[in-house]
């Protein structure tokens, strides 16, 4: 009995490394006993519902598509066998579908008349569906009673706007009444008062996509802040005023562990001051430009510090602004730090408050959990070697950290940080894996990098330098002394050929260890 159990083991590790479609219906052709295995991986997951509506005898298909509206072949009086099609659905475990597709009413209506025979998909758990293109066969994949991830995608076209909707309503509603297990939600695209209002009633999620743009209502935000139960959340706000919000007094979104957010500083603000404190491990927020409103970045850090101060492990900022219509005043600054970098600082004595500085960050440096930081900003967040030693000090353990990247065709960005700074990085951060970071490397010469310090961060696998100059080939022995286990490096756009060869070389000094 043992050894039998042992065999069985055995075959399904064999079978879940098999990918080719072939091949598992090959070895569902060869032998009895492992037919039902391989047919369950072959089904598993379908992004075609032909092969399905091929098993109906009698069903016919014209030009490769099934019964549609607009050229009906089915001849009635009309009786299919559908034992072939519940015996192959009832393997499906996920659907990702987008391809156009109609069904026949009257086939749609055999389908649907017996509750048990419409219920084919007996294992389906996730979906991944485009409206537009499939609603006929939404009906029949809503009743599956294991659906655990629905991703419906509504478009944002308005021509088809009532009809897609719809079908949104009946299937979510469909889905929260015969699926106990239905916790993950994602809707894309434009969505009606009537599918929002569906949404406000589904307590039991536990993540949550809304990428509705200007159609989610502050009632929907209201409604799922008090779910007791959701972790994840992805919203957009940037149509909401934050007066507009009305949250609970006594902490809205009690269980939420990731947020991802869009919208007005002050409106993110006023969410995370209305939020449970201590539960947020993720947070990934991109502010809508600050140069056309009045909001400013010390409240909403303000907010993230006394929310997150023991929990926050992941922290993400986008702020992207159109550099090209700000205007620069032609003073040139006189301190040696800046000589270099005119354009910047005379562009950051203009706009003072719509850019994202450094010491914004300095109300995050108690939060020693960080694991980590990406800071994605157009202009880029100009850093200095001094900040790097500040970043060490805070957040030691750090194993992601991207400071974004500089465009090398623009002089107003040179970055301020030098390759001193990546010796700051290794030295300071041991277990960091990822780093992407706008470097000055005008100085590197053969001779510094040779004698730089050798016994480097031994962590950093993937490596991303953007610089305004291409490298030469000091910069891989340099790389190599600070950080002897990288596995990739890559450099700005513009200057690909040189950092290929900079990673060639690299590879090279591996070899002669």
């Amino acid at each position: 009995m043992h050894q039998a159990l042992l065999i069985d083991e055995i075959l399904e590790v064999i079978l879940d490394s098999c990918t080719e479609s072939w091949t598992l219906s090959r070895i569902a052709r060869s032998c009895q006993a492992w037919k039902d295995p391989a047919l369950d991986r072959l089904w598993w997951r379908i992004s075609s519902f032909k092969p399905l509506l091929d098993l109906i005898p009698g069903l016919l298909c014209v030009n490769g598509v099934y019964v549609s509206l607009d050229n009906p072949v089915l001849e009635l009086p009309f009786c299919p066998d559908f034992r072939l099609l519940q015996c192959y659905a009832s393997r499906v475990k996920q659907i990702v579908y987008r391809e156009n597709i109609r069904l026949h009413p009257t086939l749609l209506s055999l389908l649907l008349q017996d509750h048990e025979q419409a219920c084919i998909f007996r294992k389906l758990s996730i979906v991944q569906l485009s409206l537009t293109k499939c609603s006929s066969l939404s009906p029949i994949i809503s009743l599956a009673k294991g659906l655990k991830t629905v991703e419906l995608d509504l478009g944002f076209k308005m021509n088809n706007f009532e009809t897609v909707n719809r079908t949104a309503f009946d299937f979510l509603t469909t889905a929260d009444r015969v699926s106990s297990s239905f916790d993950s939600l994602s809707l894309r695209g434009g969505a009606s008062g009537q599918v929002m209002d569906s949404v406000n009633n589904l307590s039991r999620l536990k993540v949550l996509h809304l990428c509705v743009g200007a159609t989610l209502p502050v009632e929907t935000l209201t409604a799922i802040s008090t779910f007791p139960y959701l972790r994840e959340l992805e919203i957009h706000t940037s149509h909401i005023q934050p007066e507009d919000f009305i949250l609970s007094s006594q902490g809205c979104f009690p269980s939420l562990h990731s947020l991802n957010i869009r919208g007005r500083a002050n409106s993110i603000e006023k969410l995370l001051q209305n939020m449970r404190s201590g539960n947020l491990v993720a947070l990934r927020i991109d502010i809508e430009p600050l140069v056309y409103t009045n909001n400013t970045w010390g409240g909403l850090f303000a907010a993230i510090k006394e929310k997150t101060y023991d929990s926050l492990l992941q922290l993400t900022i986008e702020h992207h602004m159109d550099t090209q219509d700000f205007s620069l005043e032609n003073d040139t600054p006189s301190s040696p730090d800046t000589t270099l970098h005119p354009y910047v600082d005379n562009l950051l004595r203009t706009n003072p408050n719509d850019f994202l500085h450094f010491e914004h960050l300095h109300s995050l440096s108690h939060h020693r959990n960080l694991r980590q930081i990406v800071i994605e900003t157009t202009p880029p967040i100009l850093v200095r070697d001094s900040d790097l030693e500040q970043i060490v000090r805070w957040w030691p353990n750090l194993e992601h950290l991207d400071l974004g990247s500089v465009p090398t065709f623009d002089p107003r960005w040179m970055p301020k940080a030098t390759l001193a700074g990546l010796s700051i990085l290794s030295r300071g951060l041991s277990v960091l894996d990822t780093l992407t970071i706008p470097i000055n490397s005008a100085k590197l010469t053969c001779d510094a990098a040779t004698k730089s310090a050798g016994n480097g961060n031994g962590s950093l696998r993937y490596m991303t330098l953007t610089a305004s100059t291409p490298p030469d080939k000091s910069m891989a022995h340099y790389l190599h002394r600070l950080f002897p286990s990288i596995i990739e490096i890559h450099g700005t756009s513009g200057h690909e050929e040189h950092w290929d060869r900079v990673q060639k070389d690299f590879e090279l000094l591996k070899l002669t260890e």
